[in-house]
């Protein structure tokens, strides 16, 4: 393996990482089980019997999953397209954190004709586990992670957040189709080693944790994820607006800390700031590059009501496009509140956070993968997929296949991009919140102990 980090890097990286630390719950709520540190420790105490009996009851879903992953990886591997060109990137911005270098806009031979790391310096410390891995070593682990990762998010949603409403024999019938569902986002994210996927299982985690009333693990956990991406802000309303402020502390100081952590490599103040001023210039970029409400790969609420409404025909001007997305993003934020104080529902706020995870794409220009986000609303609404009328149903699942039809592969190129310039992923997610909101009062959610 390639040498990439000097000696003094490497017990750098050894004083960042001595421990492990689990947050505890300071509090249970009725209905939520054990507290989390005492459901770790049963989970690590695990008998081989009790083992058993958990593979018993998840096999199936776990056993498909592995066969998807697995699947996949072998197809990457004799097709010569193992690559994960993103982890590739976030690499390299591990190694030049570690070594002190600098970390935005630089030109590389090789692998790369254009090296562009675009996140947050905090960001590429995240990934420097992996610099002790070795990048070939570390692209199976991030493949294994990812995987680990969106089983997590499969357990997690029906088993906590709506368990007390679905037998058990059910579940697997309900995490098999999710995973179809989102399987070409899923196969993109790992593919490319993209970080959506980690992202939604810090906010799957954060809104497990939310609903048991931890204060402080739910505001780290974002605050971690905004460095990744700033995806995390759209939570921070609902905490406002519910009254956690302790949550926001917690949030406000772990976003302190984790925007000193560099200081650890770069100790000379002006490098510090530098730094930080790089990549506020790197975003400046990103963010007039993806600011044209028209362009093509839009697939944000306000790109698709412009572009195929009449809209279009007075958005002319800087201004009108700007008061345009102002406006129907008050909308939106009214049309929640409204839902979540003036429909109220035990529900409630583990409804409206899920939502939120889903609205990502449509409000943030990104990728396509980015629509891996709509998992725990699909999981949700197959959750109460029974008690839905037969026109949600056919609309849930229309939705569903706009969200997860591999239209490449079987429909070709010129088909994918006809629908793709349709915006189908967005008319997706939409009818999937529809299927929510027309059947507030009857989907199954959380516990009645969630509000």
């Amino acid at each position: 393996m390639l040498k990439i980090v000097n000696e003094q890097s490497y017990k750098n990286l050894k004083a960042c990482f001595p421990v492990f630390v689990f947050v505890k719950t300071d509090a249970t709520q009725e209905g939520y089980g054990r507290p989390l540190s005492r459901r770790l420790k049963i989970f690590l105490s695990l008998s081989p019997g009790k083992m058993k009996a958990f593979l018993r009851k998840n096999y199936a879903w776990i056993l498909f999953l592995i066969l998807v992953s697995l699947g996949s990886l072998f197809a990457e591997s004799i097709n010569h397209r193992f690559e994960m060109r993103d982890l590739e990137v976030y690499h390299k911005a591990a190694v030049r954190m570690l070594d002190g270098e600098g970390l935005y806009r630089d030109i590389e031979a090789d692998p790369y004709e254009h090296y562009v790391y675009k996140y947050s310096p905090p960001a590429a410390l995240l990934f420097t586990p992996f610099v002790l891995t070795g990048l070939a070593a570390g692209k199976y682990i991030y493949w294994a992670l990812l995987t680990f990762i969106m089983g997590a998010v499969l357990y997690i949603l029906p088993r906590d957040i709506v368990r007390n409403y679905i037998p058990s024999r059910h579940i697997t019938w309900i995490i098999i189709p999710g995973i179809i569902i989102t399987g070409t986002h899923f196969f993109a994210e790992l593919h490319l080693g993209q970080v959506n996927l980690l992202l939604l299982g810090i906010y799957v985690w954060a809104l497990l944790l939310f609903l048991k009333r931890n204060a402080a693990a739910p505001g780290i956990l974002l605050a971690i994820s905004i460095f990744i991406k700033p995806f995390g802000l759209i939570f921070l309303p609902l905490f406002l607006v519910l009254g956690r402020w302790k949550e926001m502390l917690w949030f406000l100081g772990s976003a302190l800390l984790m925007f000193l952590l560099p200081l650890f490599f770069y100790p000379d103040i002006h490098e510090f700031l530098g730094l930080y001023r790089s990549w506020i210039h790197e975003l400046l970029i990103e963010l007039g590059n993806k600011q044209a409400l028209f362009a093509d790969g839009n697939h944000t609420l306000f790109s698709v009501l412009a572009r195929q409404s009449p809209l279009h025909h007075i958005l002319q001007t800087e201004i009108a496009r700007l008061l345009y997305q102002l406006l129907l993003l008050s909308l939106i934020a009214l049309f929640l509140l409204w839902y979540l104080f003036r429909k109220k529902h035990p529900e409630g706020k583990a409804r409206i956070y899920i939502v939120l995870i889903a609205i990502i794409p449509l409000l943030a220009f990104t990728s396509s993968n980015a629509f891996i986000f709509t998992l725990p609303l699909i999981l949700y609404l197959l959750a109460g997929f029974r008690k839905m009328s037969p026109v949600l149903k056919i609309i849930f699942i229309l939705s569903c296949i706009l969200i997860g039809g591999n239209i490449y592969d079987l429909l070709g190129k010129d088909t994918y991009e006809f629908f793709r310039d349709l915006s189908v992923y967005t008319w997706g997610s939409l009818g999937l919140m529809l299927c929510l909101f027309l059947n507030w009062k009857n989907t199954p959610g959380t516990s009645a102990g969630a509000s």
